[in-house]
């Protein structure tokens, strides 16, 4: 058979270009490798034992599909920045800079703080890491603690009480509710008027001023002077004192002033010494003592000269000088029971209604085994001590002991001594003298018996007042070591073993008092 050689020659040139490709080798049938025919003695020849007939694939290439070496993934066309394998044939990574599946973010680095986080989630408050726009992050949901949930800083007027630091916060910049705008909890004195607690509250400590220390408006009455407004505030009731009830002062000696029928400028009243004792006056307003009787200037030493002078028929606060103008003791103001008893009395003791037991009557012995300075010893009131310091006891030559159902109330049970070389030395009067100590002879009211009284029996007990018999008590307290002895309200009624209490003691508000006259 016989070949045209000149129809090979494109062919040929064809399978050179294509030899890369796989374009067949083999010299064509009858021809050697420079063209001339060749015969054979057999079958065609194979290509050589070990060279492929086809060349496999080009050069490595990520993207071709195929997983090279070097390659960590290669999935062709489906490679991608939001795929399994990204464009640089690696498989995706958290920090790759690639945001690949089950990630929020990826900016290529391992940092906290920035617009993504090292864990490649978008950041966000409560995660525990500080981001863009956060203060803090603690990772909890406790708005009592340094960090609120929305993670910034915990600060006053926030709303949440910092715990251990903030008293309170309220979120508001109200001072007149409980919690100041500084987050601390209002009260009297801080500067700030809390409303429906408060009635003022000026944030100092005066006084004088229109509101007192306690966040009350200053008002005649409350024992302050309001400076501009009071002349004086004695913050009692009484209108006959040093300071009249609507806090303005009666006319006195000391004004500078000839006035409150004064014959001269500041003669007469309590502390002036320029109109003393008989010397010849024209009215009150002339003497020391501000009475004027028959004509002299009389000072009353105690409350009996006001009654005998017939200078005063009211009970009430009053000056009385207890050794006179030209004595060294001062000048006192005393309480006057003008309407008991033929009245005249000073009152020199006073005890409200005290628990029955040993404490309060260990608490009363104490008060009256005490002296102090003559002042006023009002009804509706406890006195610290028997205030006959400064008196002159040998001028009194009568004592009452007695009780009382209220304040308001005369003395309706008593035992009455009367001594006429004057009461010095008396036990209670002039301190305390020990127990088993006999007093003297009492005038018992309301039954009418006289009884030798002395105080309670035996110094190992409280033994307050005064007894008969050694058991019976008519006025205190005596335990005497005996289940019969208690608190008694002049329980004179028999000779032997019936102390205690009658129902009159009782009844709430009573009281025990000490006159002198």
């Amino acid at each position: 058979m016989h070949f045209h050689k000149p129809a090979l020659i494109p062919f040929c040139a064809t399978a050179v270009a294509l030899a890369l490709l796989g374009c067949g080798t083999a010299d064509a049938p009858g021809q050697d490798t420079d063209g001339d025919p060749s015969t054979s003695t057999g079958a065609t020849t194979d290509a050589p034992t070990g060279t492929s007939g086809v060349t496999e694939g080009g050069p490595a290439s990520c993207g071709d599909g195929v997983q090279d070496a070097g390659e960590e993934c290669d999935d062709g066309a489906d490679n991608g920045a939001d795929r399994p394998c990204t464009p640089k044939c690696t498989k995706v990574a958290c920090g790759d800079g690639f945001q690949g599946p089950g990630e929020g973010c990826d900016d290529g680095n391992s940092l906290d703080g920035d617009s993504c986080t090292s864990a490649c989630q978008a950041p966000g408050c409560g995660d525990g890491v500080v981001s863009v726009g956060e203060e803090c992050d603690d990772m909890n949901t406790d708005n009592s603690d340094g960090c609120l949930n929305s993670c910034q800083l915990a600060s006053c007027g926030d709303g949440y009480v910092y715990s251990g630091t903030e008293p309170c916060d309220d979120g508001d910049d109200d001072n007149g509710d409980g919690c100041l705008d500084t987050c601390e909890v209002a009260k009297c004195g801080d500067g700030f008027l809390h409303e429906e607690v408060e009635i003022c509250d000026d944030g100092d400590s005066d006084n004088g001023d229109e509101c007192l220390n306690n966040c009350q408006q200053a008002r005649c009455g409350d024992g302050f002077v309001q400076e501009g407004a009071e002349a004086c505030d004695d913050g009692n009731e009484i209108d006959n004192d040093l300071c009249k009830n609507d806090c303005s002062a009666p006319a006195s000696c000391v004004d500078g002033e000839q006035n409150g029928g004064e014959s001269d400028v500041d003669c007469g009243g309590l502390h002036c010494f320029g109109c003393l004792d008989a010397q010849v006056c024209d009215n009150n307003a002339d003497c020391m003592s501000s009475y004027c009787h028959e004509g002299l200037c009389v000072t009353p030493r105690h409350c009996r000269d006001l009654r005998d002078f017939g200078l005063e028929t009211e009970d009430g606060v009053y000056g009385v000088d207890p050794d006179g103008p030209d004595g060294p003791l001062p000048p006192a103001q005393v309480f006057c029971e003008m309407t008991f008893n033929g009245g005249g009395w000073q009152a020199v003791y006073n005890m409200m209604d005290k628990p029955i037991g040993e404490a309060a009557a260990q608490a009363m012995l104490d008060s009256l085994s005490a002296n102090g300075p003559a002042g006023p010893v009002l009804p509706d009131s406890n006195s610290p001590a028997v205030l006959t310091e400064g008196l002159v006891l040998a001028d009194f030559t009568e004592v009452v002991f007695g009780w009382a159902p209220t304040s308001g109330s005369d003395v309706a049970r008593y035992g009455r001594l009367e001594s006429p070389a004057g009461l010095a030395g008396v036990c209670y009067l002039d301190g305390y003298c020990g127990a088993g100590i006999e007093v003297g002879e009492f005038d018992i009211v309301p039954t009418g018996n006289t009884r030798t009284l002395r105080t309670g029996d035996g110094d190992d007990f409280p033994h307050v007042g005064l007894g008969y018999d050694e058991q019976i008590m008519v006025w205190g307290y005596d335990r005497q070591a005996s289940i019969f002895s208690n608190w008694a309200n002049w329980n004179d009624q028999n000779m032997c073993c019936k102390a205690g209490n009658v129902e009159a003691i009782e009844v709430p508000g009573w009281r025990y008092t000490i006159y002198v006259r």
